[in-house]
């Protein structure tokens, strides 16, 4: 194994005034388990894309510094001879995935690098098993949750055996007995096979217990670079920053560690007493080729003024009753009611303006030019008077803290930004019905609860309607009014959060449990 160093490291982005990387010099040693944190945009993904040469082969830009690998400029050899070294995660999934079925892409690195197939065959086998998806191999990749995807990506990259691993936000799009088996699996590469760790991530709480050195950055700087023992002494950095801190505490190990009181601090407003914005009567909802329900006889009643979230497990059907209730998907049987009109043969145009979504990728709703383009798209289509329109864009980039960003590209933008510019343009319509897809996705702590505070505060002021999907207990436990559980498809409980966080059972059952601490030593 061999050290990383960088020295002096900067880099520009083409369409960006401000340098992203400022500076920067570190080393890393052979097997180390770094911890990467900072607020969002930071430029924790775009430090991870310099590391394996991604930057400067693939994106443009202005690179300053130096980072080598075994004494070689990583910036002066071929990409294809780092990328065998040292193995990104994408953040995205979808961004590192080709192949239609998971076997297939598994293979597809190996086969480039012309291995026998019977050894590609038995790593297929392990990398499978390494990620919990050992039935998998001949799954088509469309048909998987997000969660699930990012497990086949990590497949893919363990079937390299890379010398570094790098991961950016890996547990993401994981529910918590996935992200704990993911770092599982990290932390054994780590521990037992010595390869070398940098995982960025804002859920400091999960990895901080795993490493043995942590990067704290800030607008381009890496601020911090200590040993673990040593990075938590002092909270003042994180608590500046927005940066999720550890726990000093351990939390029970059944019931979430916000406390109940949370749910006190939710904004109250007088809402119009049964009245029903949402009725999903028996839906139920089948995935062409696959023999199980994704959604099977689902039945609520959903009031204006409530803040509604669905949690369960990768694979549960979040994401499809989402989907399903914003009409873009038609129900096998049953319907959608929304303001007392069927949808269950809906057309979108009806829906413009009365039911925003934000998917829990951002960049399938991103098409603008600049951001302030972005969060005027949906207002302009609808014919809004000049005024109203750059009023209502002016308040609502203040509202999500993206008016220093208004003339950038959002492509150009880290992925949490990203979020919170498809988040701006949803709600620039102001929809009586706001759906939301995973909004802890590349969000640092206080980016999130800005977010998540402007949408409920709106929602329940106005008297109209938010639903989320997340895998955070927290996040219900101090945002939402009411929570659906949900497991292969079914509704398993429907009350309130509190209620649902005090059965152990139910939380195993949708996979929301406390998992014991992840055992650091090899053994």
């Amino acid at each position: 194994m061999a050290s990383i160093e960088i020295e002096n490291l900067g880099f520009t982005y083409p369409s960006r005034e401000a340098p992203t990387l400022r500076g920067i010099t570190t080393r890393v040693p052979p097997g180390a388990f770094v911890l990467l944190t900072g607020p969002t945009g930071c430029g924790k993904s775009t430090l991870l894309r310099t590391l394996n040469g991604l930057i400067p082969h693939v994106s443009a830009g202005t690179r300053t510094g130096r980072v080598r690998f075994k004494g070689k400029d990583i910036a002066a050899q071929p990409l294809a001879t780092t990328c065998q070294q040292v193995a990104l995660l994408f953040q995205n999934p979808n961004d590192q995935l080709f192949c239609t079925r998971v076997e297939d892409e598994i293979a597809f690195g190996l086969e480039n690098l012309g291995f026998p197939p019977q050894e590609i065959k038995e790593r297929i086998v392990l990398a499978l098993k390494q990620v919990g998806l050992r039935d998998f191999a001949s799954r088509e990749i469309s048909s998987l949750s997000g969660g699930q995807k990012q497990r086949v990506a990590l497949a893919a990259v363990c079937a390299m055996q890379p010398q570094v691993l790098l991961l950016d936000e890996p547990t993401s799009h994981l529910d918590p007995c996935g992200a704990h088996d993911i770092l599982t699996i990290v932390t054994q590469l780590n521990k037992e096979l010595g390869i070398t760790v940098i995982l960025a991530t804002h859920r400091t709480q999960e990895v901080a217990p795993l490493c043995d050195r942590v990067w704290l950055m800030n607008e381009g700087r890496l601020c911090l670079d200590l040993p673990e023992a040593e990075a938590f002494q002092d909270l003042t950095p994180y608590r500046h920053l927005g940066v999720q801190m550890p726990k000093t505490e351990e939390p029970s190990a059944d019931v979430p560690s916000s406390t109940l009181s949370d749910v006190s601090e939710k904004s109250t407003y007088e809402t119009t007493p049964q009245t029903s914005l949402l009725s999903l009567r028996e839906l139920q909802f089948s995935y062409p080729s696959t023999v199980e329900d994704a959604v099977h006889s689902i039945s609520c009643e959903v009031p204006r003024g409530e803040v509604l979230a669905i949690m369960g497990a990768n694979g549960s059907g979040k994401t499809t009753l989402i989907h399903l209730v914003a009409g873009l998907l038609r129900p096998t049987a049953g319907e959608v009611v929304i303001a007392g009109k069927s949808s269950s043969r809906p057309k979108l145009h009806q829906l413009a303006g009365k039911v925003g979504i934000v998917f829990q990728d951002p960049d399938l709703l991103l098409q603008a030019e600049t951001v302030r383009d972005e969060v005027a798209f949906g207002p302009k289509n609808l014919k809004f008077p000049a005024q109203t329109l750059e009023n209502r864009v002016d308040g609502t980039l203040e509202r999500f803290d993206l008016q220093d960003l208004d003339m950038e590209a959002p492509y150009s933008l880290s992925r949490g930004q990203r979020q919170r510019v498809a988040v701006a343009a949803t709600f620039s319509l102001h929809p009586d019905l706001f759906l939301l897809d995973e909004p802890t996705t590349g969000q640092d702590a206080q980016h999130l609860h800005q977010l998540m505070d402007e949408l409920c505060d709106d929602i329940r002021r106005e008297n109209k309607t938010l639903i989320f999907a997340t895998h955070d207990t927290e996040l219900t436990l101090k945002y939402a009014d009411r929570v659906l559980l949900l497991r292969e498809g079914k509704v398993i409980f429907d009350g309130a959060p509190d209620d649902a966080f005090k059965n152990p059972e139910l939380l195993r059952q949708a996979s929301l449990f406390t998992q014991p601490s992840i055992e650091t030593s090899a053994s």
